[in-house]
């Protein structure tokens, strides 16, 4: 079975809203037959079959749905917050 090798390529993006410089980050997925790099210095994970990508994949979607649930969140409970202050003003 092939394996694969996943790296993190960080590149300045010109700088942030506070004038401080800032970093895009881009990951490759390599399959190991075919890179040409040092993976086992170089990458940030090495050695990947494809069950090991599918179970990152879903582990990384698992963690972004449940950041995006919690600012859903607490955007209803401040938009519920200002609704009661207006109804508790005479």
């Amino acid at each position: 079975m092939e394996t694969y090798n996943i790296y993190m390529d960080e590149a300045p993006n010109g700088g942030d809203l506070d004038g401080e410089e800032g970093y895009e980050v881009e990951f490759r997925v390599v399959p190991n037959s075919s890179d040409t790099g040092d993976p086992e210095n170089n990458a940030v994970l090495a050695g990947l079959d494809l069950i090991d990508l599918i179970n990152l994949r879903d582990a990384l979607q698992q963690e972004i749905d449940n950041y995006a649930l919690m600012a859903l969140e607490a955007e209803a409970g401040q938009a519920g917050a200002v609704g009661d202050e207006e109804e508790a003003m005479p």
